[in-house]
């Protein structure tokens, strides 16, 4: 490894431990706060009356915050690296459980130091002894045995962490996405929808009128629809791969009236894909782009060619393509498909591939996904 590779993975352990939420925050100093507290009391219980409280209390801050250091600064950065980036696995989880092995006995190890320290060594495992109500000894602990209670202890309390830990970033995690679903949803309706969706819709239906009533009748209640779903989809954070391909085929068939033989369609979706999950809204945004981008500046015809097929028994592919006759006049900003790549990193982590295809008259995007 290099000096530069190693510069890199300083940096980006130090952006670890340093970037943390105001939640996380809030959390840790109450858990801070908690201990301190309790193994104050504990301590009072192991030491002579006559050792002062303020030396108990140090005892217990210093305590405390080579616990939260050592979580902190090592097992945090662990999850957030290793384990949230990447399916859990039982090699990784027990790779984790032996991870903490040391951990805790570096631990162990920092708080036998402090006990060495002038006004502690009331502390130190040598002077430990549980006293009753009525003063009599009860028993005193050893150094071997107070050795490998504490590596015990410390072993399963970094292991209920880490569990309340992954669990309440699986939280956050969820949390993030229905609001970045919500975000995208107004942006959808206030940016594309509205109001050149909107105003093209109607120009059509009231062309339908005069031609055919009832198909008239039938785009107004697609349009209503689209809209139904467009207004609720802040309400969950992912949908079924069937359940996208509805509201985008809605959409492309209002668009169809418009077109007419400039919007070609190529759809082919595995039956046996349909209940794959995606977050609400993917599918008619790709969909939408490509429209936006790829048919609408064309004077003649241009295709959208849509794709979602098995890989193999793990992965499942997702592809949105579409012609590039003619350069839209439309501003491109690709807040959409950041928007995308944004829910997608949310719900699957490192888990899905993304790529986009760029030339001088195609373009698509692809996406490989991990099969529920």
């Amino acid at each position: 490894m290099n000096r530069t590779d190693i510069k890199q993975k300083w940096q980006a352990y130090v952006a670890i431990v340093f970037t943390t939420s105001k939640s996380y925050k809030i959390a840790a100093s109450l858990g801070f706060l908690f201990n301190f507290l309790f193994k104050s009391y504990i301590l009072q219980g192991f030491v002579a009356d006559d050792i002062p409280y303020a030396a108990i209390a140090v005892r217990a801050g210093l305590d405390t915050a080579l616990l939260f250091a050592v979580v902190h600064f090592f097992i945090r950065t662990y999850l957030k690296v290793i384990i949230l980036n990447d399916p859990l696995s039982w090699q990784k989880s027990l790779t984790f459980l032996a991870f903490l092995i040391p951990i805790a006995a570096l631990t162990v190890a920092g708080a036998f130091g402090i006990g060495q320290i002038e006004m502690l060594k009331f502390s130190d495992v040598n002077s430990l002894q549980l006293i009753n109500n009525e003063g009599a000894l009860q028993f005193k602990l050893s150094k071997l045995n107070f050795l490998l209670i504490g590596l015990i202890n410390s072993h399963v309390v970094f292991v209920v962490w880490s569990i309340i830990y992954l669990f309440w970033h699986q939280q956050q995690n969820r949390k993030k996405m229905q609001q970045e679903m919500h975000q995208a949803q107004i942006q959808q309706l206030t940016n594309q929808l509205n109001p050149h969706f909107l105003f093209n819709a109607f120009n059509s239906i009231r062309a339908l009128i005069y031609e055919d009533r009832d198909k008239a009748a039938d785009t107004v209640t697609q349009l209503s629809e689209l809209f139904r779903i467009h207004l609720q989809a802040h309400l969950k954070a992912k949908s079924t791969l069937e359940e996208e391909w509805q509201v985008s085929s809605r959409y492309l068939a209002i668009e169809a009236i418009r077109l007419e033989q400039r919007l070609q369609l190529n759809v082919e979706i595995d039956e046996q894909l349909s209940a794959q999950y995606l977050p609400t809204l993917t599918l008619l945004m790709l969909v939408e782009n490509a429209v936006k981008h790829g048919i609408t500046p064309n004077s003649g015809h241009g295709e959208i060619n849509l794709k979602a097929s098995k890989i193999d028994n793990k992965r499942w592919q997702l592809s949105v393509g579409n012609s590039v006759y003619e350069i839209s006049k439309a501003a491109g900003t690709q807040t959409g498909l950041k928007n995308i790549k944004q829910r997608m990193e949310l719900m699957f982590g490192q888990q899905y591939v993304w790529q986009q295809l760029n030339t001088d008259n195609y373009f698509e995007v692809k996406m490989e996904l991990p099969l529920a």
